[in-house]
Order: structure tokens, then sequence, then C-alpha cells
């Protein structure tokens, strides 16, 4: 089947690949898994093969019948035909996993941040620029939105990085996995008050801490977390920006 631009599909067909990524999930048989975009079922048959329950959110209408033939025979497995864009979690904890379109990945990563308490680990294979934000600590030039975020309420690690011939077609992109284990005890901060206070806080880069947030907090404030108002977004700690949502909160 070919694959569809403007879905952003890109077939792993790479085994050793594919190998390493059911590696990582590590999938177990009763635990609840999701999978987000399975395509032609590349990893999906080893998590049928696991005993886990498992459930297939797919947009493409025409992969639908490939699915279905090859997987809800068993009684392990339901198939939803659906956004993954439109997913509400209910009655997990779930492991959520799979090969994410470039084009949705963070607004879906904020989706699922926002339904954390239903996760227990996310397994997605991303952009590698994007795992690389992820994971990026305060001071580096990656570091942004999306790694406050999700460090907020993750332990976030980066796997193996892939190559574009691992994929039918070839994206221009390399590809890597990362990994996101929802932490046990997050510090309890309001998520619109730090999604509010990180994306003012990144919204120009190159102005200063204070510049940036003249609107929503004091310098007596960011002193009392720690920052210097002289500081630029990037060099502030995901500890510190939680410090300053409770503040201002």
């Amino acid at each position: 089947m070919r694959a569809k631009k403007s879905l952003g599909q890109n077939f792993l067909q790479d085994e050793g690949v594919i190998d390493n990524i059911v590696k990582i999930i590590h999938p177990q048989a009763g635990e609840k898994i999701i999978e987000i975009g399975p395509g032609q079922g590349a990893i999906t048959q080893y998590l049928q093969a696991s005993a886990c329950e498992l459930q297939l959110i797919e947009l493409d209408q025409d992969l639908i019948p490939v699915l279905q033939q090859r997987f809800t025979t068993y009684g392990n497995v339901t198939l939803h035909h659906m956004d993954a864009l439109k997913l509400k979690l209910d009655g997990g904890p779930f492991k959520v996993v799979g090969n994410l379109p470039y084009n949705i990945s963070s607004p879906l990563l904020i989706n699922m941040l926002y339904q954390s308490e239903e996760i227990s680990e996310m397994v997605f294979m991303l952009q590698k620029e994007v795992v690389q934000r992820i994971c990026a600590t305060a001071g580096s030039k990656l570091f942004g939105r999306l790694s406050v975020m999700l460090q907020h309420r993750f332990e976030c690690s980066a796997h193996l990085s892939i190559p574009p011939e691992a994929f039918i077609p070839r994206p221009k992109v390399d590809s890597q996995i990362v990994q996101l284990v929802t932490k046990q005890h997050p510090t309890q901060v309001s998520l619109p008050a730090l999604e509010k206070l990180v994306k003012q806080a990144f919204a120009m880069r190159r102005k200063t801490i204070r510049n940036n947030l003249k609107q929503l907090v004091t310098d007596d404030q960011l002193h009392a977390v720690g920052i210097d108002p002289s500081q630029r977004a990037e060099t502030i700690t995901v500890e510190q920006f939680e410090q300053l949502a409770l503040l201002i909160n």
C-alpha cells in the first residue's frame, strides 16, 4: 500500500529496528497498550503476540481493512478508526506507543501530557530533532517549551536513532525513539498555568525572561525561585519554571 504524504506516512520496514523498538516497549501479558498509527502492522504483530490488551488508533480509512484482516480476529486487539488528536483516555494506566506522523507529534504529545494520570509510559518514534528537543536540558539551544512541559511530568530518555532507509518511503530526516515514563510524584502545579508561563517565556527566545514575562511576574518573584531577570528562558530549569508557576497561580 502506498504511503499518503498528506497523513505524513512512512512505513517502517527494517526488522532490526522493529525488534529494537519492541524491546524498548517491552509489552507484557495483560498490560493495556494503545498503538497510535499502526500503519501496516509492523510493530503491531509483536504487541499482539505478547498477549497484552491492545487498542489500535488509525486515521487512514484505506488501512482499516488491512488491520481488520490481520488483527481483529485476535481477542486481545480492538481497532478504532479515528484521529489520535481526539483520543480521550479512560480506564488506564496505559502504555501509549507508536510511529507518530511528524506533523502531529507536538500537539499529540501535549494532549497526552494533559491525560498523564491515565498513562504509565509512552514510547514514540519521532523526528530526531523533536526527540532532542524533548530531552534537552536547561542551557541547551534546543531546550524549550516542549522540553519543560514534558519533563515536568515524565522522565524522558532518547534511544536508538533510525535512518531514512528503514522506511518506505524514505523520510528526509532521521528519526529517533523517545521513552517517556510518567513520574510517580510530580510537582503539583496547574498544567494550564505552567503552559501559559512557559509559552510566554519562550515567545521571544532572544529576550530576557524579565521582558518576556513582564505581564505575568515581577523581578522579586523571579529572584524568589533563583532566577536572574536578565537570564534567557533556555537557561531556566524545569524545577524553576514549576516553582514560578506555583508562585503566580
